[in-house]
């Protein structure tokens, strides 16, 4: 008997710390009640007013839609048909008118180069001849100063 009695014990202390599902099953009911006291019928609400405002666009919104878009759209197609042949030839004029305007610009910009290469040809010719009388000036000036040096050189030997 003493066995029995230590077994249901044992059996009653494992119950209680390690077997949760009661406690568990208590918090789980009481959330649901809580839950469903505090939202209430809200949510069927809002759903049936979905479902209302739904309804009503399926019925007069979207048929109003299709009708207004098949007429504006109708217009829009023409408009834009036009306005894409007027693009092709505003391009097609362009082509050519831009065709030429290059061509121009680039007559131009050889005649401004050829221009521009021949003063800078000018200017190094000048730059040239300047740096050789330049040359020759020193020239002389360091052959009179040998001169000068050989004649006080001959001078002071006599």
């Amino acid at each position: 008997m003493l066995n029995e009695q230590i077994v249901k014990d044992i059996s009653e202390l494992n119950a209680r710390l390690l077997d949760h599902r009661p406690i568990l099953q208590g918090h789980i009911n009481y959330f649901i009640k809580e839950f469903e006291e505090k939202r209430g019928d809200r949510e069927q609400e809002r759903l049936e007013k979905m479902s209302k405002e739904l309804t009503t666009m399926n019925q007069i919104l979207l048929p109003e839609s299709l009708d207004a878009m098949q007429v504006y759209l109708a217009n829009v197609a023409a408009k834009l048909k036009v306005a894409t042949e007027v693009c092709h030839k505003i391009e097609e004029k362009g082509n050519s008118f831009e065709t030429s305007i290059l061509e121009e610009g680039r007559q131009r910009r050889n005649r401004d180069w050829e221009a521009y290469y021949a003063s800078q040809l000018e200017k190094c010719e000048h730059v040239d001849s300047d740096f050789e009388e330049q040359v020759k000036i020193l020239h002389r000036h360091y052959n009179e100063l040998e001169d000068k040096l050989t004649n006080s050189s001959n001078l002071a030997a006599q």
